[in-house]
């Protein structure tokens, strides 16, 4: 039995995904201990599905002891965008399913016969095992509930103040909190230009 072999480029892709993650220090995540993690390449918009598949397959008598636990790692997200939040679940590794198991040739074809799967990471004759270290970002990724925030302002761009005590006034934006969901405004109060501090949902763009 020969294994599909992932480009070098997809490999590197990868790698360089986990060396970006954050080192969170979180004692409650762990790896299971009677397997070792592998990851799956799925088709796009077919990770759920194919945990799914995978999950299903694990019940059977064949693979109770086999298969112990799947992920597809995930992160809320709040959009902030024409002045609108929008909140949101995404996949933090589009296109990848981690499946921690115990190896073997049968669960192997098994899972690569599963509709959805395209390929194991690997190479050679057998799926490459994620390194403790890499499995244990991922993990904890997952655990931190932060939510990451992705807004539309710009540091130097103008913004119009719609609500509160400084409504109407104008002003260039000098820093950006998308964590606290603020922002600061240089606006001119009595000829003189003052930093205020402003929710995202109380200010607009000055669209030119």
């Amino acid at each position: 039995m020969v294994i599909e072999e992932i480009s070098s480029d997809e490999n590197t892709e990868l790698e360089s995904d986990f060396s970006n993650l954050d080192q969170t220090d979180d004692s409650s995540a762990d790896t299971e201990p009677s397997g070792d993690w592998y990851i799956v390449q799925c088709y796009s918009g077919q990770e759920f599905s194919v945990k799914t598949r995978i999950e299903s397959l694990s019940e059977e008598d064949s693979f109770k002891n086999v298969i112990f636990r799947v992920l597809v790692p995930t992160e809320d997200t709040v959009e902030i965008k024409n002045n609108k939040r929008i909140e949101k679940t995404v996949r933090m590794y589009p296109g990848y399913v981690f499946i921690n198991m115990s190896y073997n040739d049968d669960v192997f074809y098994a899972l690569r016969q599963l509709p959805g799967v395209s390929k194991f990471i690997g190479t050679h004759n057998r799926p490459t095992i994620v390194q403790e270290d890499e499995i244990l970002k991922v993990l904890r990724k997952v655990g931190d509930k932060t939510k990451r925030v992705d807004v539309d302002f710009e540091i130097g761009e103008s913004i119009k103040v719609e609500s509160g005590p400084f409504r109407g006034y104008t002003g260039p934006i000098s820093e950006i909190n998308p964590e606290k969901g603020n922002l600061k405004a240089k606006i001119s109060i009595f000829g003189r230009e003052t930093p205020v501090k402003l929710d995202f949902d109380q200010v607009e763009k000055i669209v030119k």
